[in-house]
């Protein structure tokens, strides 16, 4: 081997798994003449904690050495689960007396115990921190025997941080902060300190709450200086020199169909008829060539693949790209030339595709339509004057999107069917929750991009040329059984040696306009994987599709704009071997990478949709609402209200009996008054009480009466001690009860542990 691949290296311990290596071995096996450089890499690889060094400096895959490699994840009642790197290994319990200084979030080793727990449960300790997940910690400032201390917004770190002194100031108790970690690792300290990195402000406010956000995920506002700087380069408009070489398509009717509130619009459609055959119809969707402008290598491309996507915050948007690209050139403006790859597809009325054709084009948008609008014109009414000339086609369009939509679920892809409430907060600040519906016009959209993105996919594996794919495995055998259970308690059969696409769909039928619709399609949305991005085409479960991947959305994904560079790669005759061999060793990394970024986005949209949720139920105090029961545990029962918002009815406010868990069953029992709560049953609540900061809204069925609440005290600030040398003192909190209850519970336990 002249020349030491880490991947090469680490394929070797998968191939030799029988025993630890020294170094000397690997050396002479795969005859490496530099034994530094050789070390090197073993470090790298034991440092990702991909290999482990024994005592003995020999070295190994964890799995062979009893050792977990995967990410721990800490529950509020302080004991947490190592969730494995790699598939075909259930979560590993860590009782919180076994995490030895990891946090939530960490990427550990951890080694099993040998011997079952009482309950049967397998448990484990975290043998090292391979990497921290936290560099900054969000908190508010508070003051304990004279030490600054910071309590972080996450109930799942449940430490106090203390604060190094001279980076407080006079802040006042209560301020929110941003603290810079020091572990113990790094600083040579017996626990974690902080420093103040930066003061949020203090009190509960929109603002600050983004900002907070922003930090906790990680998720960058402002661009680079070279970033911009590249973006503000770039011509803003289409010259005669770029549209050289390229398909003209500018008049053709096309249009752009987006919500109201949209700003970058990457994707128009257009339809024709075919001359000589009434029955064929040529369907054009255009997206923008977003790779013509953003080159590989490049500040916009770089940074644009660290972001991976844009984040959709309430509020506000963290773009992937600068607004002179993603609002300006690249976006599919009305009446104004634009660069797109565009698909050409012939198909028949009836759904049947009878070719397609993929062109590096140029097109112009004839109306910025709305998805309002189009259902409008779905509904038997008109089009805003000025685009009823556009009527026809989008007629033809949504009697094809329709049948082509049927086909597919006829094929077996799950439609799910949620009440979402989309957050709006407009310029005075005010709050309001939009619901989000599936309808004939959003419909028309979707399925054509799915058409695209489908067909793009097909084109590429038929090719075997390297793309990212857009993948959704099959459901793991534990879900469809917990799934089974569940779905029985509500009335619905699931056979397991049948639960494919199609007949999870026809338990979705099923449910339609039920009152437990909500809760089945939830649960099943549950048991499912994640969906994510890899270099092997593995298919997509969900949609019931052999080939998927991300085409049409390249101002907002980096997997599309590198599909984008792939296909045009491909039209420009330029994919030579050794650019397909660097394409497929690249793009396993850059799949892992865009799905942990999209993972983050959805944690931190969703984080920030809760606080909002939470505002909003603040201001319905005493209000009662028709509820759905969509979780039971032996704290309490989640209850989610007709706009899709979930709270907390706790065991603690049930006050007229003592209830029982009776886990089998999935339901709160009353002791004296026989009273049931159970999964998908129908539940009147008043809203109780609300915390902003917490995510917590807390519910009451409706024939009680609202309790009064005592207010939380203050923490008044305290003098600040002068700076302590080493050893920073630790200060933590107590001993983690083995549940999560803010309050008192009256409950007892019933079923299987």
């Amino acid at each position: 081997m002249k020349q030491l691949d880490q991947e090469q290296l680490y394929q070797f311990f998968r191939d030799h798994p029988e025993k630890p290596w020294h170094v000397q071995d690997i050396q002479k096996r795969l005859s490496i003449e530099d034994r530094t450089e050789l070390r090197r890499e073993l470090n790298a690889l034991t440092e990702a904690g991909r290999l482990v060094r024994t005592r003995r400096r020999t070295y190994g895959l964890p799995q062979e050495m009893n050792l977990i490699l995967g990410r721990l994840q800490v529950t509020a009642g302080g004991y947490g689960f190592v969730i494995p790197d790699k598939e075909g290994g259930g979560d590993l319990f860590i009782p919180a007396d076994s995490l030895h200084g990891a946090w939530d979030g960490d990427t550990v080793m951890a080694r099993p115990n040998p011997h079952r727990s009482d309950d049967g449960r397998t448990s484990g300790e975290v043998v090292r921190i391979v990497e921290r997940k936290h560099r900054q910690v969000v908190g508010t400032l508070e003051y304990a025997r004279g030490y600054a201390i910071l309590r972080p917004d996450s109930p799942r770190l449940r430490e106090r941080i203390l604060l190094l002194p001279e980076t407080v100031g006079a802040l006042e108790a209560g301020t929110r902060l941003v603290a810079k970690m020091a572990w113990p690792e790094s600083s040579g300290e017996q626990e974690p300190f902080g420093e103040v990195a930066e003061v949020l402000g203090i009190g509960d406010n929109p603002e600050l709450e983004t900002r907070a956000v922003m930090v906790k995920f990680d998720l960058k506002g402002e661009f680079e200086p070279d970033t911009l700087a590249e973006a503000k380069a770039v011509p803003p408009t289409v010259t005669p020199e770029m549209m050289a070489g390229r398909t003209d398509l500018r008049a053709i009717n096309t249009v752009t169909i987006d919500g109201e509130d949209a700003k970058d619009f990457d994707d128009a459609i257009s339809v024709e008829r075919i001359k000589g055959d009434k029955e064929l119809l040529r369907v054009g969707v255009h997206i923008a060539d977003v790779s013509y402008y953003v080159a590989e290598g490049t500040s916009l491309d770089e940074e644009a693949r660290e972001r991976a996507t844009s984040v959709y915050l309430p509020g506000r948007v963290l773009p992937m790209l600068p607004e002179e690209l993603s609002n300006g050139i690249c976006s599919l403006i009305e009446k104004a030339p634009r660069l797109a790859l565009s698909v050409l597809i012939d198909i028949t009325l009836a759904g049947e595709v009878k070719g397609v054709k993929f062109k590096e084009a140029v097109i112009q948008s004839d109306a910025r339509l709305t998805y309002e609008q189009v259902q409008v014109l779905a509904e038997g009414g008109r089009l805003p004057h000025g685009y009823r000339k556009l009527e026809r086609d989008l007629k033809l369009l949504l009697e094809l999107t329709q049948t082509i939509r049927q086909q597919r679920l006829g094929q077996g892809a799950l439609d799910f069917d949620f009440t979402e409430a989309k957050v709006d907060v407009d310029e005075t600040g005010a709050l309001h929750l939009l619901p989000i519906r599936s309808n004939q016009a959003r419909q028309l959209i979707e399925e054509l991009m799915l058409l695209a993105n489908r067909l793009v996919a097909q084109e590429l594996s038929k090719r075997d040329i390297p793309a990212l794919y857009r993948v959704h495995e099959d459901p793991a055998e534990s879900k469809l059984q917990a799934l089974q259970r569940s779905l029985g308690k509500l009335g619905y059969e699931l056979d397991l040696a049948k639960a494919g696409p199609p007949e999870l769909q026809a338990i979705l039928r099923r449910a339609a306009g039920k009152p437990e619709a909500q809760l089945v399609n939830t649960l099943l949305l549950r048991s499912l994987k994640q969906a994510r991005y890899s270099a092997e085409n593995l298919g997509h479960f969900g949609l019931a599709f052999e080939n998927y991947l991300h085409f049409t959305s390249p101002i907002r994904r980096y997997p599309d704009l590198v599909v984008h560079r792939v296909l045009r790669a491909l039209l420009q005759h330029r994919l030579s071997p050794t650019l397909k061999e660097r394409l497929k060793s690249d793009f396993p990394k850059l799949a892992e990478h865009a799905s942990a970024r999209e993972r983050v986005a959805e944690e931190a949209e969703r984080d920030l949709n809760r606080y909002f949720h939470a505002r909003w139920a603040k201001e319905q105090i005493g209000q009662e609402f028709a509820g759905v029961i969509t979780g039971v545990t032996n704290f309490g029962v989640f209850v989610a209200l007709p706009n899709g918002i979930e709270g907390l009815v706790h065991v603690s406010h049930l006050e007229d009996d003592y209830y029982l868990y009776l886990e089998d069953s999935l339901m709160l029992y009353g002791k004296h008054t026989r009273r049931k709560f159970r999964l998908g049953d129908r539940l009147a609540v008043k809203i109780l009480a609300a915390n902003a900061m917490s995510r917590q809204i807390d519910l009451l069925p409706a024939d009680m009466e609202l309790p009064e609440l005592e207010p939380e005290p203050e923490t008044r600030p305290k003098s600040i001690k002068a700076p302590r040398r080493q050893p920073l003192p630790p200060f933590k909190l107590p001993a983690p009860q083995p549940e999560p209850p803010r309050r008192k519970r009256r409950v007892l336990v019933f079923g299987k542990r």
